[in-house]
């Protein structure tokens, strides 16, 4: 905590500014008719979003625990330090609310803390600091903070009108921030769907000739659905025909651990993406050094993924040697081409698209896991395009994205910058440095 505040200002606990002690919420049971019960996604940066709700055991004549205006909730328990002990104000709820058993209700004098100045300076690096200092790390990778710990966090207090000043300036600059961060992020997300939509397009030839003939494959025992119509030099076939595609390691836990095995990096289903690899999280398997090398990777094999949520079934990218020596687990197919009939990139765009869908249909569902067996995904439908069209789809797509890619990336930066835009305006409000006109990008407000 600075000590340096300017004059008006003191440093207070929060214990002595209460104005009822902290209070838990209460564990509920879901109930389809109950009152609505708050969930973990409703503590929104500064305010609580009501829209983030379950129906919970209660009734209006024995709900314990209500949200009630002008309450700052707090977040208890995290899986992440840096969220643990978040809060957000309770404006004005549009119907009875319970706040659960992993929210702590906080009650201030009004006449000593203004709860919006309080809700800003909760979320401000001011606080952040001393709560992520007394968090604590329980089991199960979980951070927890306690009314013990919470009533001791300082909080530095200007006069209630400077309080309700300072709040004033925040939401309006925030705001501005807020609003510019959301229109960047719209960006940024509108480029990734344009890059799906073309890859999705190319894959299946309509940014290809004109001319085009109706889908057709010989049943196999298996929901094709419609083919899309392909191009008139293009042609369906199953992956089957085009790669060999066969299931990872499985990990043997019972299995003895001889001495001579190798430890190699082993790609889990968490790994493969949606077109890209998710590699900064690995993890490793010991096997004999000839299974190891026959389940090794190479460049051009597309990996897709066999288990997990229905919805993303099938979805992969490519293995281009990231990461030496590595192999795949049992939950992912390997589809290595065969004989260069296909441009591995045609092939992982067309899993993301029309394959996923497939395996979609196709998939098995047991409890809370969908998966599809080598057998199937080996007959997934396949377009074939002449082998010149495919080098000119892969150039097309690649420029294409690379210059999505560029802006997205420039977009990225600049919500980094909103970000610790955001983080110095709470500093400078918390510690007396921000200035009656204040402008968020350190610009002074211009009058008409």
């Amino acid at each position: 905590m600075n000590n340096d505040l300017p004059t008006g200002w003191a440093t207070v606990r929060l214990a002595d500014v209460l104005r009822e002690p902290l209070v838990n919420g209460r564990s509920v049971r879901t109930r389809e008719d109950g009152l609505p019960v708050l969930r973990a996604t409703a503590l929104r940066p500064v305010m609580v979003d009501f829209t983030q709700t379950k129906s919970g055991d209660w009734t209006p004549d024995n709900a314990p625990a209500l949200a009630e205006p002008s309450d700052l909730l707090v977040s208890r328990v995290s899986g992440s330090r840096s969220l643990v002990g978040e809060g957000a104000l309770v404006d004005a709820p549009p119907h009875p609310t319970i706040f659960p058993d992993t929210m702590i209700r906080v009650r201030v004098e009004p006449s000593l803390v203004d709860p919006r100045y309080l809700a800003h300076l909760w979320n401000s690096p001011v606080v952040r600091r001393q709560i992520e200092a007394r968090a604590r790390q329980g089991g199960a990778a979980i951070y927890r903070i306690n009314h013990g710990d919470l009533a001791q966090i300082l909080l530095p207090l200007p006069t209630p009108g400077e309080q309700a000043r300072i709040a004033a300036l925040l939401e309006g600059h925030l705001a501005r921030i807020d609003a510019t961060t959301t229109r960047t992020r719209r960006a940024i997300d509108q480029a990734d769907e344009l890059t799906q939509t073309m890859s999705a397009q190319a894959s299946v030839g309509r940014l290809s000739g004109a001319d085009r003939a109706p889908g057709h494959l010989p049943p196999a025992g298996i929901h094709d659905g419609a083919l899309p119509p392909l191009p008139a030099d293009w042609h369906w076939t199953r992956l089957e025909n085009i790669a060999e595609v066969t299931l990872g390691v499985t990990k043997n836990s019972r299995r003895q651990w001889d001495p001579t095995d190798l430890e190699v990096p082993c790609l889990r289903v968490a790994n493969v993406q949606q077109g890209r690899l998710a590699l900064e999280d690995v993890h490793s398997i010991r096997l004999p050094a000839q299974r190891a090398q026959a389940a090794r990777l190479h460049t051009g094999d597309v990996l897709l993924t066999g288990g997990g949520d229905r919805s993303q079934l099938g979805r992969g990218w490519i293995w281009e040697e990231q990461i030496p020596e590595a192999i795949h687990q049992n939950h992912l197919f390997r589809a290595r081409i065969t004989g260069q009939q296909l441009h591995p990139k045609l092939l992982a765009w067309h899993a993301n698209a029309f394959g996923s869908q497939w395996c979609e249909r196709n998939a098995t569902q047991t409890t809370g896991l969908a998966s599809i067996g080598l057998g199937k995904i080996k007959l997934m439908p396949v377009p074939i395009a002449p082998a010149a069209e495919q080098q000119r789809l892969v150039a097309l797509l690649d420029a294409h994205r690379a210059a999505l890619e560029t802006v997205s990336a420039a977009a990225e930066r600049a919500v980094v910058v909103a970000d610790r835009l955001r983080s110095n305006l709470l500093q400078q409000a918390f510690t007396g440095q921000l200035p009656d006109a204040a402008h968020p990008l350190g610009q002074q407000e211009s009058t008409p």
